[in-house]
């Protein structure tokens, strides 16, 4: 009797076990739904000690910022890191995140929605007016091409899901990409409370331009949308002066709010085969922002080439 008592009492205790092991691996989504948590991706050799970089020959490049990363993507080496685990606020980096998450959900890009008083309020400057009527792919170019807030506003709301739901999405999704200093509290980069570092931005960056649609909006160095419902084209001219500048830029992303200084996260890809992903955070002014980006990749493609890159 006693040995039947100990069996049963065994059974319970492992189906108790199996039964916690298999709630820690379930998770509640925006949508209130209990899904399988998604694992971790598998992060490169440079976010695992972004603060280390290779020794490299001759002086490094003039930073003037308060963070920054230069990371060889074809041998996956920090080439260059200061404050890189520093948390920040990233202003419009934000977008970056926003436009995947809005991309993910599926949604139809032809479909028109009109631009609301919620969307325009306290939003800085923006080219649209309450009552514009524009495609959502128009309005993804407008977030990630001229950093437009109301259109970043418009793209969160239309993704089928509450902004609480969409900001938490934002927030699940750095999480799977192994962001782990990011945190978000709205879609435009407003909010000083958006806060990551310059890892995180480089990760974010460069998991946003596998995907095809966002490459190519990220890399646009201007371009035309038209509103359905007037007769006026908004032409939109990408934040990114380095765009037209000679550089060929896989894509990038610039950002600003007081809190945050003057950002940016690029990736350039040269002819000769260099492949450098750069993140400024926290610059003085605009010139110095773009000054940095510049020294950054004149320095980086001036490099030899990892051994391996085929060039």
């Amino acid at each position: 009797m006693k040995k039947h008592v100990l069996i049963w009492l065994g059974g319970v205790v492992l189906c108790g076990v199996l039964i916690l092991g298999t709630t820690r691996e379930l998770v509640t989504s925006p949508l209130g739904l209990q899904e399988s948590a998604p694992p971790k991706l598998e992060l490169p050799k440079w976010a695992v000690h972004p603060d280390r970089a290779i020794e490299v020959r001759g002086r490094r490049p003039v930073m003037s910022c308060e963070a920054a990363l230069i990371i060889d993507n074809v041998s996956n080496d920090v080439l260059y890191t200061q404050n890189a685990l520093q948390k920040r606020s990233i202003a419009s980096l934000s977008k970056l995140l926003t436009s995947l998450v809005f991309v993910e959900s599926g949604v139809d890009l032809s479909t028109i929605v009109q631009v609301t008083k919620e969307d325009a309020f306290e939003s800085s400057r923006s080219r649209f007016r309450p009552g514009d009527k524009l495609a959502l792919r128009d309005y993804l170019y407008a977030a990630l091409v001229s950093s437009d807030n109301r259109a970043a506003r418009v793209l969160a709301r239309s993704a089928g899901m509450s902004k609480e739901e969409f900001v938490a999405r934002m927030n699940d999704r750095a999480h799977h990409l192994g962001m782990d200093s990011t945190h978000v509290v709205e879609p435009t980069g407003l909010a000083q409370e958006n806060v990551s570092n310059a890892r995180d931005c480089a990760l974010l960056l460069n998991s946003v331009l596998k995907n095809p649609l966002l490459r190519q909006v990220a890399s646009t160095p201007e371009t035309t949308v038209q509103c359905v419902n007037r007769r006026r084209p908004y032409h939109l001219v990408n934040t990114n002066r380095l765009l037209r500048g000679g550089y060929r830029f896989v894509g990038s992303k610039t950002g600003y709010i007081d809190a945050a200084g003057w950002c940016i996260a690029a990736r350039s890809a040269a002819d000769d085969g260099h492949d450098v992903t750069v993140v400024v955070l926290g610059a003085p002014s605009n010139s110095n922002r773009f000054r940095a980006l510049r020294n950054a990749l004149t320095w980086a493609n001036g490099l030899p080439l990892p051994a391996g890159s085929g060039s």
